[in-house]
């Protein structure tokens, strides 16, 4: 197998030899794994099995998710950030499977239970990992393993609409027709709100449609313009999101759509500014949004489980991955339509050239075990 004796050099595994007791005995048993070699291609390498600590969750992962356009950005800049020593780094976030094994201070998960899980740098794709206990939540009967694997990219874009703090009744736009911008659109909806999803190709919005996203239109179109002025009554649009899949124009064409006051939050990886002319002269409320909510990136929440005082953080990561199944488990949410890319995990590099390929044509891909 290709990269295989590589080892351990792929995965920085600090965050083990500090938090997770190491399982005593036995030998080590091989696993599958998608790193970012350090030339900037994926490669299928063959890696030791991560152990299980007292509070994390083996799971054998069957589906793992791809988050796009993020992971393709990671192989551009791999180089760059690679530790000294490390042959490369570990590519994806989000996954689904099966519970093999939990700590001995793990409660409300046990083995063979269905499971999503999300979080860098615990899960990435692999076939079997190791994963702290709050970033692992039991999937609904309602929800199969191939939605479930997106759990973590819809808890994250559940964060960005409540940053937006569109209300009921309100108007929100959002620029960007890939997984982030439709789900919004659908998270939207379910809220309340009226969404308008704009982009530059016909084609990703024909699909945003078809689950039910039917205020899309290209950039520039008259008719987005009417639709606007519809839903609002001339005044402008409340809210907009601004996300990585977002055109050029987009953060101009926001502060433009917008009422005054109106708010504008850009998301993970989205580029550009607001007009400081826009911002001043309707007194916007422009801010960025880079984490993924409440508890990410925070080991004391991730590995330890330490949570926050409920009325001062009402919405965690965690909580937000909640909600996020509970849509999909209503259905109120759509994900399957969204994804074209179904692949082994044997033929990632094939799965990461076609997306390449496609320039953004390919919003959801899924890689199995």
């Amino acid at each position: 197998m290709p990269g295989e004796g590589w080892g351990n050099r792929l995965i920085d595994h600090d965050f083990e030899s500090r938090h997770i007791a190491w399982r005593k005995g036995g030998e080590d048993t091989p696993m599958k794994a998608v790193i970012a070699h350090r030339d900037g291609t994926p490669h299928v390498v063959e890696l030791d099995q991560p152990p299980v600590g007292q509070q994390t969750v083996a799971i054998r992962v069957s589906h793992s998710a791809m988050m796009l356009p993020r992971e393709l950005h990671l192989l551009a800049k791999v180089p760059s950030r690679l530790k000294k020593g490390q042959d490369g780094l570990p590519l994806g976030s989000m996954c689904s499977g099966i519970v093999d094994e939990v700590g001995g201070k793990v409660e409300g998960l046990k083995a063979g239970l269905r499971v999503a899980a999300f979080g860098y740098p615990y899960v990435y794709h692999a076939s079997h990992l190791s994963v702290p206990a709050n970033l692992v939540l039991e999937l609904p009967k309602k929800v199969n393993h191939e939605e479930g694997a997106f759990t973590g990219q819809g808890a994250a874009v559940v964060h960005l609409v409540r940053e937006t703090r569109v209300a009921l009744g309100e108007t929100i736009l959002i620029f960007g027709a890939g997984m982030t911008g439709v789900l919004a659109a659908q998270i939207a909806r379910a809220a309340g709100a009226f969404p308008v999803l704009i982009d530059d190709a016909e084609q990703k919005l024909t699909r945003a449609r078809n689950v039910g996203a039917t205020a899309a239109f290209v950039s520039g179109d008259q008719a987005l313009v009417r639709e606007i002025d519809t839903l609002t009554g001339g005044e402008g649009a409340d809210a907009a999101l601004v996300t990585a899949d977002a055109g050029e124009g987009a953060p101009e064409m926001a502060g433009q759509y917008l009422r005054e006051c109106g708010r504008v939050v850009f998301g993970p990886d989205a580029a550009g500014s607001v007009p400081a002319s826009l911002v001043a002269q309707k007194e916007l409320v422009v801010r960025a949004v880079t984490g993924m909510g409440p508890g990410f990136g925070d080991p004391a929440w991730e590995m330890s489980g330490i949570g926050y005082p409920p009325h001062l953080v009402r919405w965690t990561l965690r909580k937000n991955m909640a909600v996020f199944l509970g849509l999909l488990a209503e259905r109120r949410v759509q994900i399957s339509p969204l994804i074209s890319e179904r692949m082994p995990m044997d033929r990632a590099a094939t799965c990461y050239e076609k997306i390449e390929r496609s320039n953004g044509g390919v919003i959801g891909a899924v890689l199995t075990v």
